[in-house]
C-alpha cells in the first residue's frame, strides 16, 4: 500500500491530494507533450510577451486498458526566463486556469484540474536544457478508459519572452511514480479501485521547443528533367537540420498530388548534399518535394512541372535481377490491348498477363515464384509492337 498525505498540504509549491493507492504493476503509462504552435502577436498589447505558445499533453498505455481513470496529478517543467503564466492571478494556486483547455474526451469524463500551481520555483537540467519553474495540480474526474491509442490531456496556454527562436523556450514533462525519466513520486495515475499505475515520459531527454522553428532544410536547387526512363527529379540542399526524409509528390492538375519514392535525408548537414528520384510515369506533370523533418513536421518546396512526351511505346523492368516478382511498366502513347508474356531459356512461355493499355504509364506485375533461376525475356504477343526485355531471375 503506497499512501499519500491526508489533508491537502504544500511540501515546498507542490500540492499534494490526499489518497491511498494500491501500487499496480501493469498496465504502464506514457505521456508526452505535443503539437507547439506559436503566434508571434503580442497576447495583451502592453508586452514584455512577444507572443503566445500552445502545447498538448497526451497519455497511452503500453499495452492494454486501464478502465476507469479517475485521478491524474501531473505536470510540467518550463524555463522562466523565456515563457511565463499568462492566467489571472497570475502564479496563484487555483482551479480550471484559464489558460489551460482540457479536451473534449476529459470534459465528458467529468474531469476538472484542480489545485493547479503554474509557478513552482524549482531546478531540473535535462537535455541539455535548464529548468527552474513547474506547473502541477490534479486532474479528478468520475472516470476515463485509458488504452494504447493515445489521447489528448489537456492543452496548455504560455506567453513567449524571447525574440529569437525557440521564443518560448523548452518544456518538459517528468515521469510519474515508478516511471522512466525524470520521476517525480507526486505524479500519479489511478482509478477508481485506488490501484496506481507507473507514467513513463516520452518529453524529458528531448525537451519540446516552443515557438517558431528554424527551417530544417535549405534546398539549394530543385529541378525536373527527361530521360529515356521517365522524368527525373532532383534536388540539392545547402544545410539540413533534424532532418528525416523526402518525398518527391507528382500531380497532374496541380491540386491531387501522389507519392512518387521517398529518399531518405541526411538528418543534420552544413554541405550541399545532392539528391534525386526517378518518376517512371513521366509525361506531362508537376512536382513538389515534401521534407520531413525527425519530429514529423513538414514542409513542402514550390512546384514545378515538365513536359516529357512519350514516344510511341516501350517497356522497363524492375527490379533486376528479380527473385519473386518484376514489375513491367509500359508507357504508350496510345491505347491498345495486348499480352505480355514470359518466355524461359528454352523460348517455352511459362506466364502470361492480359494487358489493357492506356494512354500514359501501366504497371503490371509478373509473379516468378516457382520458376527455376536462369534466363527469361518478357514480349509483347501483338504483331507491329516491340516490346522485348531480358532479365535473370537468381535464387
Amino acid at each position: 500500500m503506497k499512501s499519500y498525505l491526508s489533508g491537502t498540504k504544500m511540501l515546498g509549491f507542490i500540492i499534494i491530494s490526499v489518497c491511498s493507492f494500491n501500487v499496480h504493476a501493469q498496465p504502464v503509462c506514457e505521456w508526452r507533450l505535443v503539437n507547439p504552435t506559436y503566434s508571434a502577436a503580442d497576447p495583451d498589447g502592453g508586452g514584455p510577451a512577444t507572443g503566445s505558445v500552445t502545447f498538448t499533453m497526451q497519455i497511452h498505455t503500453m499495452s492494454g486498458t486501464i478502465n476507469n481513470v479517475n485521478t491524474i496529478s501531473t505536470g510540467w517543467s518550463y524555463q522562466s526566463s523565456a515563457a511565463i503564466d499568462p492566467s489571472p492571478p497570475a502564479c496563484a494556486v487555483v482551479s480550471n486556469p484559464a489558460n489551460v483547455t482540457l479536451s473534449a474526451a476529459f470534459i465528458a469524463g467529468g474531469f476538472a484540474f484542480t489545485t493547479v500551481n503554474q509557478c513552482g520555483a524549482f531546478s531540473q537540467t535535462t537535455g541539455g536544457q535548464n529548468f527552474d519553474t513547474r506547473a502541477v495540480g490534479t486532474l479528478d474526474g468520475t472516470g476515463i478508459n485509458i488504452s494504447t491509442t493515445y489521447i489528448d490531456v489537456y492543452t496548455v496556454t504560455l506567453w513567449t519572452l524571447g525574440s529569437t527562436a525557440p521564443e518560448g523556450g523548452y518544456v518538459v514533462i517528468n515521469s510519474g511514480a515508478g516511471g522512466t525519466p525524470g520521476e517525480f513520486t507526486t505524479y500519479a495515475v489511478a482509478d477508481d479501485m485506488a490501484n496506481e499505475y507507473v507514467a513513463n515520459s516520452l518529453t524529458y531527454s528531448t525537451p519540446l521547443a516552443l515557438g517558431s522553428a528554424p527551417v530544417p532544410v535549405l534546398f539549394a536547387k530543385l529541378e525536373a528533367g527527361c530521360t529515356n526512363n521517365g522524368a527525373l527529379v532532383s534536388w540539392s540542399t545547402g544545410s539540413e537540420s533534424n532532418s528525416n526524409f523526402f518525398e518527391v509528390q507528382r500531380s497532374i492538375n496541380g491540386n491531387d498530388w501522389t507519392a512518387v519514392g521517398t529518399v531518405k535525408a541526411a538528418g543534420n548537414s552544413s554541405s550541399v548534399r545532392a539528391y534525386r528520384q526517378l518518376d517512371l510515369n513521366g509525361g506531362k506533370a508537376f512536382y513538389r518535394i515534401k521534407q520531413v523533418d525527425l519530429d514529423g513536421r513538414a514542409i513542402y518546396t514550390s512546384v514545378i512541372r515538365t513536359s516529357c512526351s512519350l514516344k510511341t511505346i516501350d517497356m522497363i523492368i524492375y527490379p533486376v535481377p528479380a527473385r519473386d516478382m518484376v514489375n513491367v511498366v509500359i508507357r504508350s502513347d496510345k491505347s491498345l490491348k495486348t499480352q505480355l508474356l514470359l518466355v524461359d531459356g528454352i523460348g517455352k512461355t511459362v506466364r502470361k498477363i492480359d494487358a489493357a493499355l492506356i494512354s500514359g504509364s501501366n504497371t503490371f506485375l509478373f509473379n516468378l515464384k516457382g520458376l527455376a533461376a536462369g534466363a527469361y525475356m518478357i514480349r509483347s504477343n501483338t504483331p507491329g509492337i516491340e516490346l522485348t526485355r531480358k532479365f535473370n531471375i537468381i535464387r
